[in-house]
């Protein structure tokens, strides 16, 4: 009978057979065992001669199959770690990255900075609601929106509030043709934006599984983020401080600064850079 560690190498080399890379390999195949066995990684490295449950061997190798398929792991699961939470995750939303958290660090800054009591603050394109959801547990005294155009992911994104306890006033809007029927302190948002030609270069993960209305921001990247920056002062307050977080490609940000400097002359206007080093973030701060 093999070992977990037996069966840990075993799922490693079978996910490196059909091209992820050695790092996700190593670290999803820890994963898929956890997931299956139950174990925190701790107790995995410490249990790692124990025999690997027979009976579990048919829902493993299901999971390597569709592994092998290229299936995000994240879709198989069902669920991902975003910031300090798990959400439940399916096809019909994005799966959270970690440079999206810098739109829930600078949001939560600016509230602190600016002293703001009871903010209120929308989540434009909000999809599983890991943005909304995580402000909504980080900022207690928020009040806040969340759109999306799709029923299938604002139908998620309330399972998910529900299971964090989050309190959300969700509503299903296209909010680049829609004037808003309220203005905020904070506008978020994590929006399409890769150019529609790069998208076919990524790696089948994205472009083949994650939703494409989520992803192609068209020819330019600027399909959504322009009537989006363009309609930003029908969305924030009159009375300042406000501010706008929107995460976008660097291959855009030229694009991206022209339109906030349109709609918004006099704000301070900034580019901030994820965790990669990469400009993925566009700040609009009206003091």
């Amino acid at each position: 009978m093999p070992t977990i560690a037996e069966i840990l190498r075993e799922t490693t080399i079978k996910l490196l057979s059909v091209g992820i890379p050695p790092d996700e390999a190593s670290i999803e195949s820890r994963i898929i065992i956890q997931h299956i066995t139950g174990l925190s990684k701790i107790h995995l490295i410490a249990n790692s001669n124990d025999p690997f449950p027979v009976r579990e061997t048919p829902n493993l190798n299901n999971i390597i199959a569709r592994r092998q398929a290229r299936e995000p792991l994240a879709y198989i699961l069902g669920t991902k770690d975003f910031y300090n939470g798990t959400f439940q995750v399916n096809r019909n939303v994005l799966i959270p990255r970690p440079e999206t958290e810098h739109l829930v660090n600078l949001t939560i800054e600016f509230t602190q900075h600016n002293h703001l009591a009871v903010p209120t603050i929308c989540d434009i394109g909000t999809g599983s609601g890991i943005i909304a959801i995580t402000l909504a547990k980080e900022i207690p005294n928020a009040q806040i929106t969340a759109t999306d155009i799709s029923t299938e992911a604002l139908q998620l994104a309330k399972s998910n509030a529900q299971k964090h306890n989050a309190k959300i006033n969700f509503i299903i809007q296209d909010a680049t043709q829609n004037r808003p029927d309220k203005s905020f302190d904070i506008i978020v948002s994590n929006p399409p934006y890769i150019k529609t030609e790069i998208l076919q270069n990524l790696q089948p993960e994205v472009r083949d599984w994650e939703p494409r209305q989520a992803l192609d921001g068209g020819p330019d990247g600027m399909n959504i983020l322009g009537p989006l920056i363009h309609s930003l002062p029908n969305f924030l307050h009159e009375n300042t401080p406000t501010a706008a977080f929107i995460e976008i490609d660097p291959p855009i940000v030229d694009n991206c600064l022209t339109a906030a400097h349109a709609a918004l002359p006099h704000a301070d206007i900034q580019i901030h850079r994820d965790y990669a080093g990469l400009e993925r973030i566009l700040t609009i701060i009206r003091d």
